[in-house]
């Protein structure tokens, strides 16, 4: 049986609108300072989990780091600008 196209579920966080209460659910899950994670070569994957957590807790406040990990994501580049690309 063919797989239906679910219309894939878009996750957006503005970093200047999280709580006291959600950069320590972030620094929990990522077991550490939020800044460690501008450093060149570090590991993104426990940021991922600990931004979906945050995000869908504003909903359902029952949801867990273990269910943000069965999460799918879909990185997308912006389009690039045509005017540009024959330089």
């Amino acid at each position: 049986m063919p797989k239906k196209n679910v219309p894939a579920e878009i996750l957006s966080l503005d970093i200047d609108s999280l709580s006291i209460d959600e950069i320590e659910i972030i620094e929990e899950i990522i077991d550490g300072p939020l800044d460690q994670l501008a450093k060149p070569g570090a590991r993104k994957a426990k940021l991922l989990r600990a931004m979906a957590v945050v995000i869908k807790r504003r909903e359902d406040p029952s949801f867990s780091a273990e269910d943000a990990g069965k999460l799918r994501i879909q990185f997308k580049s912006k389009p690039k600008d045509p005017s540009k690309l024959s330089e």
